[in-house]
This record gives structure tokens, sequence and C-alpha cells, in this order.
């Protein structure tokens, strides 16, 4: 299917929430950007009420979806949330109203898909804000939207008030420890204006209330890798979860190489051998269970020399070599 109706669904009493009657994109709306692909929130409007809408994205149309059903409008009112499948990058969307089989509610926006971890989205996108009281007032509902802070230290996605929403997020093979047990405001203030969860303070300052020892050390080495002396540790890493090891936004030569693109253009390693050093897809004799890449040879935060290198290895490249290499 276009797109296939998920089961989270928003009861929402037209008594307690009042907006204007026009068919409207409330997630994501028009001219912001999103990192993720999992819902689209519609909402239909009262008078008159919604039989039927249509969704289009980037021209390709789905057919009726029928929300005429007594029980569903009793239940759902006109809210109706889908599961979309966006486009990496500008996204179109148009959205048709229909009641009696006629159209009477059109409505049209534009959205930017920021799949890649490592992008920006072009000028004219701002972020998509969910926390904010108009929103929220709209879920308040269904959803526990002003938790308490025992609430918000319930270790379980079924009973932690943020779990309802985002325990997709942590669908992956390597969870971060206080998102596992939804430990949110460790990062994210609940308290925070005009928004609320906003991260307390940057990254740096966010990974640093735990991983003291680390950012120190990084910090204190001869060289510090870009990212790392910025305090951008969420260009490398998924602070919720990922499928790669250390929450990497992918494989680790895939990230390296998102910024140092041409590194893979040139002899590299190899340079003075006729045959080439394979950078991946072998064993690393130096860590056993991980195979070769990058990190085999660089730190990836900080080094004794330019390029990284461990300070055992740092006066000479041959040295380096004596790694794996002891003869």
């Amino acid at each position: 299917m276009f797109c296939r109706i998920i089961l989270l669904l928003m009861f929402v009493s037209m008594t307690m929430v009042q907006w204007a009657d026009a068919l409207e994109l409330i997630y994501p709306e028009d001219g912001t950007f999103v990192v993720r692909s999992d819902f689209m929130i519609v909402k239909g409007g009262a008078e008159p009420p919604l039989d039927g809408l249509t969704i289009e994205i980037n021209g390709l149309k789905s057919g009726l979806i029928d929300i005429s059903n007594p029980e569903y409008k009793k239940i759902f009112a006109d809210f109706l949330i889908l599961e979309p499948e966006f486009e990496p990058g500008k996204n179109s969307i148009s959205l048709e109203g229909y009641a009696q089989g006629e159209v009477v509610r059109k409505v049209a926006g534009e959205i930017y898909f920021l799949k890649d971890p490592y992008g920006l989205p072009p000028s004219g996108y701002r972020p998509y804000v969910m926390h904010t009281p108009q929103r929220e007032a709209l879920c308040a509902p269904c959803h526990n939207m002003s938790p308490t802070p025992q609430q918000l230290q319930i270790s379980s996605a079924d009973q932690n008030p943020c779990g309802s929403c985002h325990k997709r997020m942590l669908d992956k093979k390597q969870v971060h420890g206080p998102a596992g047990v939804f430990r949110c405001t460790t990062c994210h203030d609940p308290n925070s204006k005009p928004s609320k969860y906003k991260t307390s303070g940057g990254n740096e300052e966010s990974c640093a209330k735990c991983h003291t020892d680390k950012v120190a050390s990084f910090k204190t080495a001869r060289f510090v890798h870009g990212p790392v002396a910025v305090g951008l540790c969420s260009v490398c890493h998924d602070s919720h979860a990922s499928d790669h090891p250390a929450q990497m936004h992918g494989p680790i030569n895939d990230v390296c190489s998102s910024c140092h693109a041409n590194v893979d253009l040139n002899r590299h390693v190899v340079s003075g051998i006729m045959r080439p050093h394979p950078l991946q897809g072998v064993a690393d004799p130096s860590r056993p269970g991980r195979e070769l890449s990058c990190s085999s040879c660089h730190n990836p935060h900080s080094g004794a020399s330019k390029v990284f290198f461990e300070e055992k290895y740092a006066a000479s490249t041959m040295m380096l070599c004596q790694k794996c290499h002891n003869k």
C-alpha cells in the first residue's frame, strides 16, 4: 500500500480540543525538515465531517482512505495517522478531503526528509518542533502530555509517557544506556521553553554528564579530531540507538568518508607498496572479532599525531605497521 495505517491513532474529542475546520497537515508541517519517515498526522476538520481522504506524495497518489465508519469517528474523530514513504530530500505533499463523494478540502505542503545523518537541509527549512503548547493540546486527550517527574523515570516503554510515541526509535541493535531504560530527562529538559524537552546544552555538555573521563582524555591529547574539539558527538554517534557498534550512524568507514571523501581515491596506507592493503572486509589482527577499518589505525577522537595515531605509534608510520605485522 502507498501508506499503511498504523494502529497508533489518536482519540480526539472536539469538545476538548477546538481547532479550525480545515484540512491540515499536522506532522510533518509544511516548510519543516524531519530525520525520520515514521509518521504523518492529518487533521480533517469537523464541518462538514470528512468521510474520506487521499494523500499524494511526490506525484504518487493513494486511493481513497475511508474514514466514514461511525465507530472510527467515535474513537478517532477527524484525525488520521499514517506511515509515509518519504524520499530523501524534498517531498511535495497534497491532501484532499472528501464528503459525500466530493472534494471539499485541499491542502498542500513541502517537507524535507534528511535521511543522511551527516547532512544539512537547504536554507528555508526549519526543524519540526513537536512539544509546543498548541501541538500538545492536540495529543492530550490520548497521551499524557504533562507527566510527573516520577512518571518520567519509569523504565518500561509501555508505561513511560515518552514510550507511547518514541519507543520505535529504539528498535536497533545498539541502544544508548539512558534511552534503553527511558531516562529521557538525562538529556532532555522537560521544563525548557518555549518548547519542552530540548537537550540540556550542546552535545558535549549532555554527553560529558556521563562520559566525563572520556571527554577529558580526548581534550587533553596533543591533537583532537575536529568534531570532538567543538563538542559535536552526534556527527558520528546516534544518541538513542543504532544498528552499528558505539551507536555510530553507519559502518565506521562510511562515517569517516562522509567527511574525508577523497581518502579512498588515493593510495593512502598503501603508498610505496605494490599490493593494495585492504581497508575493510578482512579480520583486524590487532582487534579480535572486528574487521579492518579506519579506526584500526586512527583514533577517531584524538591522538599523538596529526592523523590521530596512538602515542606508541606516533613517531613513525612503519611503527604502526608492527601493530599487526610483528616481524
